[in-house]
C-alpha cells in the first residue's frame, strides 16, 4: 500500500499549470498488459456532478439481487482502499490486496521501456487493480463510477452497456471548465455510439448540450421528468425497518401502449435527490432488461432498493444528540442537504452544522447556503488530505456571506476547532441531548467523523 500511495494523487493534491495532465493512452497501454478486461466484461459507466455514487450502488444492489455477480467502482473511498473496489459487496482481502498489487508493480517494472514518460497516476493504477479484479473474481458486470469529469477520466476506456449522466453543476471548475455547458461536454465524454444514456435533472444549457451530443451518437436518451417520473409517496407506515421513503415510478419511454408504473419502491436513503437517484438507477436496469436480454424482475428491483447500502448520504447515527454525516461537497449536493434538513422529521431539534471544505471548493456559496439553517455553526479541517482549508479562513468567508445573506433567521454563532475530534466534542455540547449535530463540507471530512464516532465496528 506505501508502493500505491507513492504515486501522484490528484485527489490529494490538485494538478497545477496550463497543462491537462489527464491522457487516456496510458490506461489503455496499461490494461493491454493485464489482456484489456475493460473490453469482454459489461459494464454500466456513470458520471455526474453529485448523485453518481448512490446511483452506483442502488444499480449494483439490483443486479445483485437479481443474481448477478456484480463489480462496483467508486472513489474516495472512506476507510480503506479496497471499499473501491466490491464484488458483490465484498472488499478484497489484505492478501488478495497484497498480491494484487505485487503482480501489477512486477508487470509494471517488466514493461518500463525507461522512455522518460510519466509514471502512472495513483487513480491509474487503482483503475488497473479493479480491472484485475474483476477479471479474476469472473464478475458478470462491473458498474463503475468516474473519478472526475468523463471524457479523459481513466475509467472512460470501458465498452458500456448503458451509461449513466446524474447531475450537472458547477465543481472541479479549475479542470473541467467554469460553465456548464463545459462540464456537461466533459461528463457527456463517456457517451458511445448507439449505447443508451440515462439522465437525471439537468440545467438547461446542460441538457441541450448532453442532448446534442446524444443525437450525434445516435443514442436513445432517457430523462428523468420526461421520459420517466419518480413520484415521492407519503406514506404513515413504511413497509418495513430501514426504509426511509417510498416512490412510484412512472415510465414513459418503453415500448409499451401504457406507461408502466413501479409502484412502492422503499429506500433506506433520505431526500427528494436519492429518489432521482434510485429511479436512474431502476432506468438503467429497465435498460439492461429490454436491450441486453438481463433477467430482472419487479421484485429484484424492490429488493436490490430497499437493501442498497452507501453510508455517508444523509447517513444517521443514533445517539444523543443524533448525528447526521454527509458528504455534500458543493453547492448544489449542499442544497440538497439542506432540502432533507428541513423536512418535518428534523425540523424542531436544535440544529448544529459541522463544516469544513476543500480549499479548490466553491466554500462561499456552500456557507451562504447554510446562513440562517443552524443554530450553531462549527468550523473545522480534516486531517486526512492536505486539501483542506484553514477552519479561520472559513470563518472569515462566513463572516462575509451572513452580512449579505436574506436568511431572516436568527443570526448563527460560530466556533472554530482546528480538528474534527473537538469539532464533533463541541457540537455534542452544543446540540444538547435532543439536538442534532449535521458534519458536512467534504466526504474527507464526513469519513473521519464517521472513524471517531463508529470506532469499533
Amino acid at each position: 500500500m506505501r508502493w500505491l500511495y507513492d504515486r501522484i494523487d490528484y485527489e490529494r493534491v490538485r494538478p497545477g499549470g496550463q497543462s491537462n495532465p489527464f491522457r487516456l493512452e496510458r490506461i489503455q497501454s496499461l490494461l493491454r498488459l493485464i489482456g484489456s478486461p475493460q473490453e469482454r466484461i459489461p459494464v454500466v459507466h456513470l458520471a455526474g456532478t453529485k448523485g453518481k455514487g448512490s446511483t452506483a450502488a442502488f444499480t449494483e444492489s439490483i443486479l445483485r439481487a437479481a443474481g448477478y455477480r456484480t463489480g462496483l467502482y467508486t472513489s474516495p473511498h472512506i476507510e480503506v482502499f479496497e471499499e473501491r473496489m466490491q464484488v458483490n459487496r465484498t472488499l478484497p482481502t489484505q492478501e488478495q490486496m497484497t498480491t494484487l498489487i505485487r503482480e501489477v508493480a512486477e508487470t509494471l517494472y517488466l514493461h518500463d521501456d525507461h522512455g522518460g514518460s510519466r509514471l502512472p497516476t495513483f487513480f491509474e493504477i487503482a483503475t488497473l487493480l479493479a480491472w484485475r479484479f474483476f477479471d479474476q473474481q469472473n464478475v458478470d458486470i462491473v458498474v463503475l463510477e468516474t473519478g472526475l469529469g468523463g471524457r479523459l477520466d481513466c475509467t472512460n476506456v470501458c465498452r458500456p452497456l448503458v451509461t449513466v449522466i446524474t447531475t450537472i453543476g458547477l465543481d472541479h471548475t479549475q479542470i473541467l471548465g467554469n460553465t456548464l455547458e463545459l462540464i456537461a461536454a466533459e461528463k457527456a465524454g463517456i457517451l458511445k455510439q448507439g449505447i443508451p444514456v440515462i439522465q437525471g435533472r439537468l440545467p438547461s444549457s446542460a441538457d441541450q448540450v448532453v442532448g446534442n451530443r446524444s443525437e450525434d451518437l445516435g443514442c436513445q436518451r432517457l430523462c428523468l421528468g420526461v421520459d420517466f417520473l419518480a413520484m415521492n409517496r407519503r406514506v404513515d407506515d413504511l413497509p418495513q425497518p430501514g426504509i426511509a421513503q417510498v416512490f412510484d415510478l412512472k415510465i414513459h419511454a418503453l415500448d409499451v401502449a401504457e406507461p408502466l408504473i413501479l409502484g412502492e419502491l422503499g429506500i433506506p436513503l433520505r431526500g427528494q435527490h436519492q429518489i432521482d437517484n434510485a429511479a436512474l438507477a431502476v432506468m438503467v436496469t429497465q435498460a439492461l432488461k429490454n436491450q441486453w436480454d438481463f433477467r430482472i424482475t419487479d421484485s429484484d428491483v424492490l429488493k436490490g432498493l430497499s437493501e442498497t447500502q452507501w453510508p455517508l448520504r444523509f447517513e444517521v447515527i443514533s445517539g444523543t444528540p443524533v448525528t447526521v454525516l454527509d458528504a455534500a461537497h458543493n453547492p448544489d449536493s449542499i442544497s440538497a442537504l439542506v432540502r432533507t434538513l428541513d423536512e418535518d422529521s428534523w425540523n424542531n431539534r436544535p440544529r448544529v452544522i459541522v463544516f469544513g471544505s476543500s480549499s479548490d471548493k466553491d466554500s462561499e456559496t456552500m456557507l451562504s447556503l447554510l446562513c440562517g439553517r443552524c443554530d450553531q455553526l462549527v468550523l473545522t479541517r480534516y486531517t486526512t488530505n492536505p486539501r483542506s482549508m484553514a477552519p479561520d479562513r472559513l470563518a472569515e468567508t462566513f463572516a462575509r456571506v451572513s452580512q449579505t445573506s436574506v436568511s431572516k433567521s436568527s443570526p448563527t454563532c460560530v466556533h472554530v476547532c482546528e480538528v474534527p475530534a473537538d469539532a464533533l466534542k463541541l457540537a455534542a455540547e452544543l446540540a444538547g441531548l435532543n439536538g442534532l449535530v449535521c458534519v458536512t463540507g467534504s466526504l474527507f471530512l464526513a469519513a473521519e467523523a464517521r472513524t471517531l464516532l463508529l470506532p469499533f465496528r
